[in-house]
């Protein structure tokens, strides 16, 4: 299909005759970026590139680039650098700088080393010594011996506050400071300190002493506002909806619509991965950054040069072996990794939410590295994509720009990265046991399960519904109004059991729950459907596996009887990842053990947990 390339309007034409006709991104990899959203069959892509130039009258010059479809629904619309991209968890290190802010304020008397139970009285983890010791830095770089325990997320009537509050339920992996472990919900927690401090919240700090300061004009955290406004517009994401690569379905690239989150969701969301931005706002940003924290248009200084140097130094090892023979390990400082590429320092973040893709790199230490432009000193680089699966597409062409600045010879990263992501998921498919020929009977008939409720103070309340055979379709005449409002819903309250069968009937009847169930083999194997309301959830589908265990699937569902009415615009996804629950019936310790990594485990020194029932759950649901 022809790929729609963004056309310059005539003020950035002649910029860019003042600037010699000297490309950023040359034609040969402009090229290079229509092949690969070709090949790929990926929607569309934003590029800018920043080159640092004390030549310039500026001191730096730059490119941008759109290329594909903002929004696939008819009538296309084509992504320019203006359109708005989810960047994700490349917004932590706007809630890095805004703790280093925060500290150089010596008012508040803080420190990269103050301790959080100083700060936020709902503070305490599972960990009595991470709990008393944990300091602002910890969170910032990982090592507070967490997970992710990404499906605990959800929005909450007490906000960010109710969100920190519950960590004290949520089982670590790690000893505290032994590892690197990934967790969304620590910079979800220091974005409260504006509010705790200032009474001023996260959102409006940024807003205030980072956006607009830095000159980015269009980044924001409200969905509401993104959505809203005709210039720019807001690209749709992408993913590849009932995807299940154990069953080799690869399934059909379709627009998330409506974003993700909804506004006012957004909120707990913001600090470890909230922003809404351009590619074009990236220009201030990148050039600020290389620029020792100086906003290179006023001159005014946005980042303290002992905030920036802290931020630019590694503290964990993230990476203790190189992936490949062009890269070196990799050691995270807060909010941003730093390795070697080529022998080239390179300090980067990706960012993933669903339906996007984003990497934002600079290489700071260029002097005299690149040849069209001897004076350039150092060179920043984000590609945003509008496709979930765009991330080897963002890797390989950023990985092409540098070649081709830098004069190296070029490196086809793409078919790397292809042979990797089909070896992860060939291993899963290998690893996965099938169903036994004659399973063993769960020790009580499952549709009892319905008799039960199931709850985790962080993970919210189960109510199972077993699914009957002949599903999907209407399982009796129950009304979904009765019960449910439209939409995905969660019961937030325990249902009596006399009206959970009424429930059950109308939860399987909603159209979001019906998608669900219209790809999954209820007639051949023992099923149960679990309303899950969560960041990254909307249902939980357990299959019978043998005995006491089920195969589960975290499910996020977009459809229901407001949005999604085309065919074209429903989307599933998370049949592609599959955990375990063990349904535990010994007195005195009743409920759901949850274990095969659905807590997100990434630690090199972390462990799982191990034993039967309760004591080798990632995640425990008492049963209520």
């Amino acid at each position: 299909m022809m790929i729609p390339i963004f056309v310059p309007n005539e003020a950035e034409i002649n910029a860019q005759k003042a600037l010699n006709q000297l490309h950023l991104i040359s034609p040969a990899v402009q090229s290079y970026i229509t092949e690969l959203l070709s090949t790929h069959s990926s929607p569309g892509l934003a590029v800018t590139v920043v080159l640092q130039d004390p030549s310039e009258p500026t001191g730096f010059r730059h490119q941008l680039l759109g290329a594909g479809v903002a929004r696939s629904s008819f009538p296309h619309v084509p992504v320019t650098p203006d359109t708005l991209f989810a960047i994700a968890s490349n917004s932590k290190l706007f809630l890095a700088l805004t703790t280093g802010l925060l500290i150089s304020n010596n008012s508040l008397n803080l420190d990269w080393t103050t301790k959080l139970a100083t700060l936020i009285p709902e503070w305490e983890l599972a960990d009595p010594i991470a709990s008393r010791e944990a300091t602002i830095l910890d969170l910032l770089v990982h090592r507070t011996g967490m997970p992710r325990h990404d499906f605990a997320g959800a929005p909450l009537d007490g906000g960010v506050p109710e969100m920190i509050a519950n960590l004290r339920h949520l089982r670590p992996s790690a000893p505290f400071r032994s590892t690197y472990q990934y967790n969304n919900m620590m910079f979800e927690t220091l974005s409260h300190l504006p509010k705790q401090l200032l009474n001023m919240s996260f959102e409006s700090f940024v807003d205030e002493y980072i956006f607009k300061p830095a000159g980015m004009n269009v980044s924001t955290y409200s969905v509401a506002d993104a959505e809203s406004q005709s210039l720019p517009i807001m690209a749709e994401g992408h993913q590849y909806s009932f995807r299940d690569f154990y069953n080799e379905e690869p399934g059909k690239l379709r627009p998330t619509v409506p974003y993700f989150q909804r506004p006012g969701e957004e909120r707990v969301w913001a600090g470890a991965g909230g922003i809404l931005t351009s590619v074009r706002d990236m220009v201030p940003w990148l050039s600020t950054l290389l620029n020792g924290g100086v906003v290179p248009r006023t001159n005014v200084t946005l980042i303290p040069q002992k905030v920036l140097d802290r931020l630019e130094t590694g503290v964990m090892v993230s990476a203790g072996k190189a992936a490949y023979p062009e890269l070196s390990p990799k050691v995270y400082g807060p909010a941003q990794e730093r390795y070697t590429y080529r022998g080239h320092e390179i300090i980067e973040h990706g960012g993933n939410n669903p339906g996007f893709k984003t990497q934002i790199a600079r290489l700071p230490n260029l002097v005299g590295k690149i040849p069209l432009f001897p004076n350039a000193t150092g060179l920043g680089i984000a590609v945003f994509s509008n496709d979930a699966s765009g991330g080897i597409i963002l890797e390989s062409i950023k990985w092409r720009i540098v070649d081709d600045l830098l004069g190296l010879e070029k490196i086809d990263w793409y078919s790397r990265y292809l042979k990797e992501v089909d070896k992860y998921y060939s291993d899963k498919r290998r690893l996965a046991l099938p169903r036994p020929k004659d399973p063993q009977p769960p020790p009580r008939p499952i549709p009892s399960l319905e008799d039960y409720s199931f709850s985790h103070p962080a993970y919210g309340l189960l109510e199972p519904c077993f699914v009957p055979p002949g599903a999907p379709g209407p399982r009796n005449n129950a009304s979904i109004s009765s019960f449910l409002p439209l939409g995905v819903a969660v019961p937030q309250k325990h249902i009596d059991p006399s009206d959970r069968a009424t429930f059950c009937a109308a939860f399987i009847q909603q159209p979001a729950t019906q998608l669900l169930l219209s790809n999954t083999p209820v007639s051949k194997v023992p099923t149960i459907i679990i309303p899950f309301h969560r960041t990254f959830a909307t249902h939980l589908r357990l299959t019978h596996w043998s005995g006491p265990w089920f195969n589960v699937s975290v499910v996020w569902v977009n459809h229901n009887t407001e949005d999604s009415k085309e065919q074209r615009n429903r989307v599933l996804i998370g049949l592609d990842e599959r955990f375990e629950v063990e349904w535990v019936t010994v007195n005195g310790e009743e409920g759901l053990a949850f274990r095969g990594g659905i807590w997100g485990m990434e630690g090199a020194d972390a462990q799982a947990p191990e034993g039967a029932g309760k004591a080798g759950a990632e995640v425990w649901f008492a049963k209520a």
